[in-house]
């Protein structure tokens, strides 16, 4: 029987984790889909647990490859799948039981659509909890709003065509260090929309996919933050995309362009103080910088990070920043106001106090 649904797992010393990833992917209430396991150079055993899996069941297939990175194992897999949808998990996560039963019911009902279904950190609540509306659905127009409300920018939770991967020569960028799965979804979804301009987003709002936080050794935990170029561009991209092909409304952008802010100085703060002077003065240097800095001005948008930024005062940029990840935000709410109503005065704030 041919699948219908290819999952594609990239997995790299898993430890722990990758038993339930492989127990619920077996336990699927609908058996035609194939899973995919890239074992790309573990070096703690994973490996021979996916040897096992796939000896044991027929709808695992195992591909070794050299330690080449979470990009290049994903790629691996899209190249090995043989069904016309694919589904991108990760080795620490888990799926619900009967999540490629509910996906693939949903999408043949409605085949033009692009599903994405929620996800939940708390394991006890995987693929049980009910949520309202039980279904949202997004044009290009909300891009703002459907980025705000469901799990966008990650691979996992959603259904892609795998003949629009390939037609678009769409993959994951392997020079990217971090952040290497939102220039995948950014493009995906520019191929999905010129293909048909009115075609729609269907949100599951129902936790059929499992999101493990507590994994210590996470790449978006690593130092692999430090602030280059390509994080930045995917940013610019994305918020482009938003204004001049979806034609989505400013002031619903507000999540992307935090994001962008939090991705961009987070980065900035961990790259040590001489590289750090070297990056960002690239950055003031770039269109993406233009560009970021116009979208506040021309539509009187509002955040503290911003006149920093404006005015190139990257250590107060920083400083911000960090105060916004420790509560009460003393540092960060102070400027807030105090730019405000010195240099901002009747601009809208992207977040309000409170």
């Amino acid at each position: 029987m041919e699948p219908l649904l290819s999952i594609i797992l990239p997995v790299y010393d898993a430890g722990e984790y990758l038993p339930r990833a492989l127990a619920h992917i077996a336990g699927q209430s609908r058996g035609d889909f194939e899973c995919i396991l890239v074992d790309d150079g573990s070096t703690d055993g994973s490996a021979e647990v996916c040897d096992e899996w796939a000896a044991k069941d027929g709808r695992f297939r195992v591909i070794h490859q050299q330690n080449a990175g979470a990009s290049a194992a994903r790629n691996t897999g899209i190249d090995a799948a043989r069904a016309p949808w694919l589904l991108f998990a990760d080795a620490d996560d888990a799926l619900a039981e009967d999540a490629v039963a509910t996906l693939l019911a949903r999408q043949t009902a409605a085949p033009g659509v692009f599903v994405v279904f929620a996800f939940t950190e708390d394991y006890a609540r995987l693929g049980v909890e009910i949520r309202q509306p039980a279904e949202r659905r997004y044009r290009a127009r909300d891009f703002g709003r459907m980025y705000a409300e469901t799990p966008l920018a990650a691979p996992w939770g959603k259904l892609f065509d795998a003949a629009l991967v390939r037609e678009a020569g769409l993959r994951f960028d392997v020079t990217m260090r971090c952040y290497e799965d939102r220039p995948f979804v950014t493009d995906y979804l520019r191929a999905f929309f010129t293909r048909e301009p009115k075609a729609e987003c269907l949100f599951i709002n129902r936790p059929l996919y499992y999101y493990e936080n507590g994994n210590a050794a996470s790449l978006s935990k690593s130092d692999r933050s430090r602030l280059a170029p390509s994080h930045y561009e995917a940013f610019d991209r994305l918020l482009t995309d938003c204004l001049e092909r979806y034609h989505a409304p400013p002031r619903e952008l507000t999540k992307i362009v935090m994001e962008y802010l939090n991705t961009l100085l987070y980065g900035a703060w961990c790259t040590p103080p001489k590289e750090r002077r070297r990056a960002m003065a690239r950055f003031y240097k770039s269109g993406e910088y233009r560009r970021l800095m116009g979208f506040f001005s021309q539509n009187r948008l509002y955040e503290a990070r911003y006149l920093p930024l404006r005015f190139h005062a990257t250590a107060l940029a920083v400083a911000l920043d960090q105060s916004r990840l420790a509560p009460p935000m003393a540092l960060y709410w102070r400027f807030h106001w105090l730019g405000l109503y010195t240099f901002c005065r009747g601009w809208t704030p992207l977040i309000s106090a409170g």
